[in-house]
């Protein structure tokens, strides 16, 4: 969580913003990474395997972290390239290929 403190006519207002969830902000840069249609359908459907992935990867990257705390940290471009990784590793291991729309979507295997 960042709090922000405004000044305005010498009175202090505290705003706090929310940290922002991988789910959150995937949703948000989906369009910018290059993820939509079928894909991103087919993320959704599965977003616990991707999300754990995310968690995971936050985890070895700061361990004194939370995970919401490193994707807060990270810029966009950042975010992109972790963002990006984190899919292609998730459709390799569920044989999810996104420019062959004969297979449909992969079953579910954990």
């Amino acid at each position: 969580m960042i709090h922000l403190y405004f000044i305005f006519d010498k009175n202090v207002e505290k705003v706090i913003v929310m940290s922002e969830t991988w789910r959150e902000r995937l949703s948000r840069r989906r369009l910018e990474i290059g993820i939509d249609g079928p894909e991103y359908d087919y993320i959704q459907k599965y977003i616990e395997f991707y999300c754990s992935e995310a968690d995971r990867r936050c985890r070895e990257i700061d361990m004194d972290k939370t995970v919401d705390e490193v994707i807060d940290s990270m810029k966009d471009k950042e975010f992109d390239r972790f963002t990006k990784g984190i899919i292609d590793s998730i459709h390799k291991k569920r044989g999810y290929d996104p420019r062959d729309e004969s297979k449909g979507i992969a079953p579910l295997t954990s």
